[in-house]
């Protein structure tokens, strides 16, 4: 009986294997090329439960006591769907290159693997096809070139300890051409790997086609060695025509084909691929580990005590400064290493269960036997062992997914959730080591390092001409720092001051050169923070900074979509002492209180200015314009960039300026120290470059860089002509004119641009004029502005432009800014949809949650300025909400929207950009030099059908006359008053009870037991007034109303109780309860008494204590005045 010979489509027949004997189909006709390394006997490994992995070794490997080198290609078949089988293998097999052929990725698919950099190559003209290449982050790897016309591969340059050679990723598909002499090919360490669906008896196949023929004359061509066997495994099986083929080849030159070795794997993921190991003998990089303070297990009492005892005996007078900071940070990390703990993240380890492991087997004994027995049982066997597998992973990972989102606790820690929500982004992947071309160099570690900090340097250094630099000198020698009358410039920093500034200190902040975390700093004994406040005096007070507190080390962080090749296409992130942060948030406190108090910055600017804000500036903007519309006018804006504007201010210039605004005594001194000699060091893949000085520019990531910024650049507006107006967000600048005709209006603009670039230059300021531009407002199509030239260049043109994240066109319909704002929140929603499933999904609250932190901002930003848009416009965001309400929900689609919004508590869109209006509103009002307070009381124009939000805050204002307050309070700093910093210790607030935990060890009746025994013991009744405070709303926003009890020593009581309005939130009325306690304690207590008031609403404690409510502070000291003050 004569068995068929029939082939499949790509002509391949059923072959004899070892392991299953005779198959039908002739062997291959010819013998293997000489390239080939002829036949071997099948050498078989096995990963799972121990069975034997089919596929030979082709060559010898030489011996190694290092982890081998593994090289991993394979053609996935659409990768999105198997990347949990990827990320087992990867880890089981220590893969340190992985080439996938088939992603079936688009651009706007994210996808990562943690551990590995990602190099991405995904078709945009059709479906299907594209490549990827995993690198193993510890790994210096360089993509050279990319092709994806025909054939699609990429070219990459790969650098080990010991060796360097070019790497091609190589996918073809049948209808395409190979285009084969377009790859880049070297005489030696040159490796390709692929899918090149060709056929020739030198891999296994029984013909040479034209595919095949042309593979061999280039392989010929260039002297490469095929890896492949024509007796190997065959790396493809078809479930189409059951037939088995190896369209999977690797090439390589003559010397590393004796270092290479070939393998083929078990099938992976159920692709119809199996994946194919290449092992090179060569050393494999070890990931480096890098202990870290453990916090969580740290003793703070050992670490308080051995801070106040090791500190004690310092000297800090009569000596030099640095000695006295060097011996300080010694002995605190002295404390530190007797106190907590130091240890290395464990390596990271994908999801993968023994379950898994066994349906993963079954699935690959099931394509074995279809392989070796074609048959129909045999692959409907496959397909239902696939189909097992697949079931089975699935519930594997939303069982686990249902465990990881159980165990989120929002009210002990909301950054595991924050964690969380980014890697499902994709935004915590960390990237592998970095390699710089320069001159067509190869760049790694100290050699890059180097390369970065000369770039940094350079950016650093300006040319200021010496007729500048004298006239500066003169100025400040004509300015001397006199000793100050203001006692903000010269008294000395206090206990307070010390206190408050730790307290803003945030936990997790990598530390400086020093090692000093603020996790240390803010626990430290009392005699050690008295001795942090001697040295920070000593500092203040002699003018000078230690060396170390000026040197920082420069971390490169590369821009999303640059090229990673360029040293420019990094931004760096400078890390400073946290010991010489706490001195700045000091200084910087005394200076702002003192620009703020008597007006020093300009009204247009709101950078880092304490109620200020972006939206105050875009909102004032659009308001320009729609008033310009209503007076048949047009608006001709410029959008400035300036151009590292932080990197490259003048420290001389800053200095004048500092004069001229009467900043004097210590703190000019002290801030010309903290200017001057800063040195920094750039960390690459732990490698530091050599030290460099920083001449020019503000430190970066220094807490009082901020505020000396807005000194430098505050005059730019003051210089500007008559008629043209400003709106400044520290260095986001633009300016208007409003005209009744582009020509005068042009006219105008361009004396503006001829004053701001002289400006510029008196201040050796960086305009970029490539990304300036300007934009002509207007409603008439017949209206043309002229150009605009700045020191010569012609500004383009632009029909929409983005200020501060919001879109404006010249007709201001919003179209743009809202089709954006919709993009962006429904990539978002992407996250939601993750977490949400309909049993195995996180919860509604934090589904919520998520929401609201992650996808409605993008919804409401800005929109006291667009949202007198169309309609048509604002409901496409409606339908985003809408969206996200019915995953949060898990409701049908034809479940109402009212609804939704009753079970979430989530208000409609419409109402909140009402509601932010009003209070946008409010807020310019108490804003005195605001440019907007006076355009809120001015008549309004409605020549036209159009609204803003002038027209809208009025209408609202009529509509809820009854819940807006009548009477508001300037939002500034008086000038007699001092700052907040230097001010006595007066209330104090406690926003803990010790030894009461939120944890399940203690019930309710505990916590209320031991919170009673602290009250009696601490504020005894004989000696103590005790007020308890209540407030609460219905449903959290209505009927709002405050209670008061207060106990009296002596035994007599007090009551009282005020409404707190229709609408208002249960804060509120926590905080008007202690407002009204205040004034009634004031009014009737007996002086002799301390007062200690007693409240549940942690919230508006912890405002309090960070001076978010003034009214409430101011009333507590009046109270302090006279008695002591404590909240509990």
């Amino acid at each position: 009986m004569t068995q068929s010979t029939s082939t499949d489509e790509n002509g391949a027949r059923p072959l004899r294997t070892p392991q299953g004997g005779a198959a039908s189909g002739p062997m291959p006709q010819r013998d293997p090329a000489p390239t080939t390394g002829g036949p071997s006997r099948p050498s078989c490994h096995a990963r799972g439960r121990g069975r034997k992995v089919t596929g030979t070794t082709t060559t010898r490997k030489k011996p190694s006591q290092q982890r081998p080198f593994q090289v991993m290609h394979w053609n996935a078949e659409s990768i999105p769907n198997k990347k949990t089988e990827l990320e087992h293998i990867l880890h089981e097999k220590n893969i340190n290159i992985c080439c996938i052929q088939e992603t079936h990725l688009t651009p706007q698919k994210s996808f990562k693997v943690r551990g590995y950099q990602c190099l991405r190559s995904d078709r945009t003209d059709r479906s299907k096809g594209g490549i990827l290449t995993l690198i193993r982050n510890n790994i210096n790897a360089c993509l050279i070139e990319t092709h994806m016309e025909d054939s699609e591969y990429q070219v990459i340059r790969i650098q080990t300890k010991t060796s360097e050679f070019h790497l091609v990723n190589f996918y073809c598909p049948n209808d395409r051409h190979l285009a084969l002499d377009t790859i880049p090919a070297k005489a030696s360490n040159f490796i390709v790997v692929g899918d090149f669906n060709s056929h020739s008896q030198s891999w296994g196949y029984d013909h040479l086609d034209r595919r095949g023929e042309e593979v061999e004359n280039w392989q010929d061509d260039k002297g490469l060695i095929l890896l492949n066997s024509p007796f190997d495994c065959p790396t493809f099986y078809s479930r189409r025509w059951h037939t088995t083929s190896t369209p999977d080849l690797a090439f390589c030159t003559e010397d590393m084909h004796q270092l290479t070795s070939r393998e083929v794997g078990e099938q992976l993921g159920g692709s119809d691929h199996r994946p194919v190991f290449l092992t090179l003998g060569m050393e494999s990089c070890t990931e480096a580990s890098f202990p870290r303070w453990n916090y969580k297990r740290a003793n703070w009492f050992l670490f308080r005590h051995r801070t106040s005892e090791l500190t004690r005996d310092i000297r800090v007078e009569g000596r030099d400064i640095n000695m006295v900071a060097k011996d300080f940070n010694m002995s605190i990390l002295r404390a530190a290493r007797e106190s907590i703990p130091r240890g290395a993240r464990r390596d990271y380890k994908p999801y993968w269960s023994n379950e898994l492991q066994e349906l993963d087997d079954d699935l690959a004994d099931a394509r074995r036997e279809a392989e070796v027995n074609p048959s129909q049982n045999n692959n409907i066997r496959l397909q239902e062992a696939k189909a097992k597998f697949l079931k089975k992973k699935l519930q594997a990972r939303r069982r686990s997914w249902q465990e990881k989102t159980s165990s989120l606790n929002l009210e002990k820690d909301g950054r595991k959730l924050w964690r969380l929500t980014k890697q499902l982004n994709d935004e915590n992947t960390s990237r592998g080591k970095i390699t710089l071309e320069e001159n067509g160099k190869v760049l790694t570690g100290k050699h890059a390092a180097n390369q970065f900090a000369e770039s940094y340097a350079a950016e650093s250094n300006l040319h200021v001409s010496p007729e500048k630099q004298r006239e500066a000198r003169r100025e400040k020698r004509e300015r001397p720092a006199r000793q100050s009358t203001v006692d903000a410039m010269s008294q000395p920093l206090t206990l307070h001051e010390l206190h408050s500034a730790l307290k803003k200190s945030k936990a997790k902040k990598s530390p400086g050169p020093d090692g000093i975390t603020n996790e240390m700093l803010t626990h430290l004994g009392s005699a050690a923070e008295n001795k942090l406040l001697e040295v920070f005096n000593s500092s203040w007070q002699e003018g000078s900074l230690p060396q170390l507190w000026r040197e920082a080390i420069m971390i490169p962080i590369l821009k999303k979509g640059k090229d990673p090749k360029k040293a420019t296409s990094y931004r760096p992130i400078s890390l400073t002492s946290c010991v010489v942060k706490t001195l700045e948030r000091i200084v910087n406190e005394r200076l702002r209180w003192y620009l703020e108090s008597r007006n020093l910055l300009a009204p247009e600017q709101a950078g880092f200015r304490q109620f200020r804000s972006t939206e105050d500036q875009v909102t004032y903007l659009a308001q320009e314009v729609e008033d310009a519309f209503q007076e048949q006018k047009l608006v001709f804006v410029t959008w400035i960039d300036l151009q590292k504007a932080f990197d490259k201010v003048w420290k001389d210039g800053l200095l004048v300026k500092l004069l001229r605004k009467g900043v004097s005594s210590n703190m000019y001194q002290w801030i010309r120290s903290y200017l001057y000699n800063r040195r920094a060091r750039v960390n690459v893949d732990q490698t530091k470059s050599k030290k460099f000085l920083l001449r020019h520019g503000v430190p970066q990531g220094g807490v009082l860089s901020p505020t000396l910024f807005l000194l430098f650049i505050d005059d730019l507006v003051s210089e500007m002509p008559k008629g043209i107006k400003a709106a400044l967000y520290a260095d986001d600048l633009v300016i208007w004119c409003k005209e009744e005709h582009a020509s005068t209006a042009t006219y105008r603009m361009q004396q503006a641009a001829d004053r701001l670039n002289a400006w510029a230059e008196d201040w050796c300021v960086s305009i970029n004029k490539e990304k300036s531009s300007t934009t002509l407002f207007t409603l008439s199509p017949k209206q043309k502005a002229g150009t605009i030239r700045l020191g010569g260049t012609p500004l383009r043109e632009d029909e929409e432009a983005t200020y501060l994240g919001v879109t404006f066109d010249r007709r201001q319909t919003w179209k743009p800014h809202i089709a954006q704002a919709e993009t962006k929140a429904r990539r978002k929603l992407a996250i939601l949809r993750k977490l949400a499933g309909t049993t195995w999904g996180a919860n509604e609250k934090i589904l919520k949650t998520v929401y609201q932190g992650t996808i409605r901002p993008h919804l409401e930003y800005g929109s006291t300025a667009w949202s007198t848009s169309a309609k048509t416009n604002l409901q496409t965001l409606d339908r985003v909400q809408n969206q996200a309400l019915r995953l949060i929900t898990g409701a049908m689609k034809s479940t109402p929207i009212k609804e939704m919004e009753k079970l979430t508590t989530i208000q409609p869109l419409c109402q909140r950009r009402e509601a932010k209006t009003m209070v946008q509103a409010e807020k310019l009002k108490c804003l005195p030099d605001h440019p907007m307070k006076h355009r809120l009381s001015n008549l309004t124009k409605n020549r036209l059908k159009r609204s803003s939000f002038v027209h809208e805050s009025k209408r609202l204002s009529r509509q809820y006359r009854e819940v807006l307050p009548q009477n508001t309070l300037p939002l500034t700093q008086e000038e007699e008053e001092t700052p907040k910093a230097t001010e006595k210790p007066g209330i104090q607030i406690c926003t803990s009870v010790p030894h009461v935990t939120s944890g399940e060890d203690q019930n309710d009746t505990a916590r209320q037991a031991l919170t009673l025994a602290l009250i009696d013991e601490q504020y005894p009744k004989e000696a103590w007034i005790h007020v308890y405070t209540d407030g609460s709303a219905t449903n959290a926003v209505l009927n709002g109303g405050a209670g008061i009890l207060i106990q009296f020593p002596g035994g007599h009581t007090a009551t009282s109780s005020v409404a707190t309005g229709k609408h208002c939130t249960n804060y509120k009325a926590e905080a008007e309860a202690l407002m009204q306690a205040a004034s009634f304690v004031q009014d009737s207590a007996d002086p002799c008494f301390q007062v200690v008031f007693l409240s549940d609403a942690l919230s508006v404690l912890q405002a309090l204590e960070n001076d978010k409510l003034p009214q409430l502070a101011k009333a507590l000291q009046i109270v302090r005045q006279t008695r002591r003050v404590v909240l509990q």
